[in-house]
């Protein structure tokens, strides 16, 4: 078949898809705009938004991060990762850290943190989980913190957060 007999959005689509990734088999398909991502980002805005004290450690507001597609594709694989090979871990089955991960897919970061958990049936009971943690809960007030990636594969859930360089 030849591309100038596909139709436009047809050619489009399928370069969108082959970039994004989406032709995995493995955990859900990444996209910068999943519904996951975005109700994540829009939990942790919300948490963010209001002085909260993380184990002993009293954090002001910070400011709302904004969704970054690199740290989502970064999440997301790792979620991925996770559930193919039903571990929860910081470390990639390839021995990979968060900031392999990040660096990877293109960010130039200055700072990152990593919040992960399993077994949560829905972005709001992961959020609480990780709010009751003072571990994950400070990462998620880090007021040093821009940018979020968010990613999930059944029940298990990653939130990369970062700081441009």
């Amino acid at each position: 078949m030849r591309w100038r007999s596909l139709p436009l959005a047809m050619v489009l689509a399928g370069l969108a898809w082959a970039l994004t990734g989406c032709g995995s088999t493995i955990g859900t398909p990444w996209s910068p705009t999943a519904p996951e991502a975005a109700t994540l980002l829009g939990l942790v805005n919300d948490a963010r938004a209001k002085p909260r004290t993380c184990g002993t450690t009293a954090f002001p507001a910070a400011p709302p991060l904004a969704l970054e597609p690199r740290l989502t594709r970064a999440a997301q694989l790792h979620s991925d990762d996770m559930q193919a090979t039903g571990t929860v871990s910081h470390t990639g089955s390839d021995g990979s850290s968060l900031a392999d991960r990040v660096d990877r897919q293109g960010y130039s970061w200055s700072a990152l943190a990593e919040d992960i958990a399993y077994g949560y049936p829905t972005p709001s009971a992961a959020v609480d989980a990780w709010l009751a943690s003072p571990g994950h809960c400070s990462a998620i007030m880090g007021a040093g913190y821009q940018d979020l990636g968010a990613g999930v594969a059944g029940t298990y859930w990653t939130l990369d957060f970062g700081a441009p360089r």
